[in-house]
């Protein structure tokens, strides 16, 4: 079993990364519904882009926009 990305979760905010957030990428599961997977997917589609892609975007803009 792969180590989880969040060892702990309290009201939906990070308590702290695995050990191996070290090497500077980590893995994230993500659940969504499938109406928003297939969104998230055409996106990708008319964008060119994979969906990491699209999704690594939007992190970027949301974090820069928390800054």
């Amino acid at each position: 079993m792969k180590p989880s990305l969040l060892t702990s979760m309290t009201s939906g905010t990070a308590k702290s990364m695995p050990a191996n957030a070290s090497d500077g990428v980590v893995e994230i599961g993500l659940l969504l519904p499938s109406s928003r997977a297939a969104e998230l997917l055409k996106l990708a589609r008319d964008r060119h882009e994979s969906v990491g892609q699209v999704l690594r975007r939007l992190i970027e803009v949301e974090l820069a926009r928390s800054a």
